[in-house]
């Protein structure tokens, strides 16, 4: 029998470890075994479960536009337990020291309903003009990589850059917009301007096809929010998906030293000394630790993995008694460009954008710090980060009243960047790969950070590896 390891337990490993349970239930003979250096299962995300609140340190909801989450949840009986926002969806962006609310028809940076776009307060009138000119700009003939302040530039002017593409897109991978690849993050709008010219017109266009199409409903058809949790906490699809994997085999606390090319298979040596041995092994490791563990058994993929760089975050969660709290958080929270010059790149009110995160008589907030352009702020200690924090939402919202309990959580040099040219790296290392039989990678660094990419990235290389051991037994 055929033996896999899989090096990692976060979601790319688990969903990677659901679909070699998946071919086990159909009949393939494939042994698997999961490696995880920590204590615990679910990488980033990790939920606490405490004063009645669902408390998240990493993701707090995966996007339902991208399908894999979605499905993987349905599929192992979670459909549900899936919770959508609820339905006061203002964001806001606080700019000038006004929370300004993002305006009507907005579809992520690109403008597709005037009334609103033009009555905003978040952009000049001039921002407005310069904005407007996407409609008559020619369309760029190179096919080169960008980053996204250039092309947001191009497309819509830097006023849309402050307000819009840093805070709001870039805010997304905490990365900086003058060194993040467009093509590696939000090809889509490429691919407009491409067909279309304008993002202005490709967008409207998209809107009315989709208008016309106004596909049959199946029956059971439920729509979803664009944002959707679990009713326990994103941890429930961790813990979920280990529990429908009875035939895979999950060791926690167990650290790996580095992999050797051991015959025709490949040797894992862990740090208590013990060597596994295994026809493939995935590694599903952020990239800085995957260089490490392939430096002897790949030199040139881990040189290159060891290229790609980290960025250091921290998050802060706030807990408040309702009665006597101020402010009313009418929506979703809010964003803070860069230009503003803050301690903190965002707040989101969990208690009112989601149901069943908090008791009734319970606020839940959620602010972020750090990121590309201020990353030193989210590598001081936790007591500091606590008390800019507090200080920040003084200053922005007026909260004056004490929490009832308080958490920091912190990633230095915990989150992956797509700099310009990102994708050229991938297609390089994943040619290098095929000189190394038996070795595969997947994982937040290769091709999307969200937890549907990771899904789709763990469950594709998996189908590749499960077609590698399958042309191996037959060889044999």
């Amino acid at each position: 029998m055929r033996h896999l390891i899989i090096i990692g337990g976060g979601i790319a490993g688990l969903a990677a470890a659901h679909r070699v349970q998946e071919a086990i239930g159909q009949g393939v003979p494939v042994k698997c075994t999961v490696l995880e250096a920590s204590d615990r299962f679910g990488g980033k995300i990790n939920t606490r479960r405490e004063n009645g609140c669902i408390i998240e340190s990493g993701p707090d909801s995966f996007i339902t536009q991208k399908p894999q989450a979605l499905a993987l949840c349905k599929k192992l009986g979670l459909g549900d337990r899936i919770v959508g926002t609820r339905k006061n969806n203002k964001t806001f962006i606080y700019l000038n020291r006004r929370m300004l609310t993002l305006p009507d028809g907005l579809s992520l940076m690109v403008p597709t309903k005037f009334l609103p776009f033009i009555t905003t307060s978040l952009f000049t009138w001039p921002g407005k003009i310069r904005m407007g000119m996407d409609l008559i700009l020619p369309r760029r003939r190179s096919k080169r990589d960008e980053s996204l302040a250039s092309f947001v530039r191009r497309r819509f002017g830097q006023e849309a850059v402050d307000r819009l593409a840093q805070p709001l897109l870039s805010g997304i991978y905490s990365s900086d917009p003058e060194k993040m690849s467009m093509r590696a993050t939000f090809p889509r709008f490429l691919e407009t301007e491409k067909k279309y010219g304008s993002l202005i017109v490709g967008m409207l266009a998209a809107k009315k096809a989709m208008l016309q199409r106004k596909p049959e409903k199946p029956a059971g058809y439920q729509a979803y929010t664009m944002f959707v949790t679990l009713k326990n906490g994103m941890s429930e699809l961790v813990e979920t998906l280990m529990e429908k994997c009875p035939d895979i085999e999950f060791k926690s606390n167990a650290p790996i030293t580095g992999l050797e090319k051991s015959g025709d298979g490949v040797a894992v040596t862990l740090e208590s000394g013990e060597v596994m041995n295994a026809d493939a092994v995935l590694v599903a490791t952020p990239a800085n630790v995957t260089a490490r563990l392939t430096q002897k058994i790949a030199p040139e993929v881990s040189e290159k993995l060891s290229s790609i760089p980290f960025v250091s975050t921290a998050g802060v969660v706030l807990g408040f008694k309702r009665d006597g709290f101020k402010h009313p958080l009418k929506g979703f929270g809010f964003v803070v460009p860069a230009t503003e010059s803050r301690k903190i790149t965002a707040c989101t009110w969990v208690s009112s954008k989601f149901p069943c995160r908090a008791p009734d008589d319970t606020i839940l907030l959620r602010a972020f710090v750090g990121g590309a352009l201020k990353q030193e702020l989210a590598e001081q200690t936790p007591e500091q980060i606590l008390k800019d924090v507090k200080g920040e939402l003084r200053y922005i919202m007026g909260i004056t009243e004490t929490p009832e309990f308080e958490h920091v959580f912190q990633y230095k040099k915990g989150n992956v960047q797509y700099p310009v040219h990102h994708q050229e790296l991938v297609v390089s290392i994943e040619e290098d790969l095929k000189n190394h039989p038996g070795l595969f990678m997947a994982g937040s660094a290769f091709k999307g950070v969200g937890i549907p990419d990771c899904i789709a990235h763990g469950t594709e290389v998996t189908e590749q590896i499960l077609d590698y051991l399958s042309r191996e037994q037959s060889d044999n």
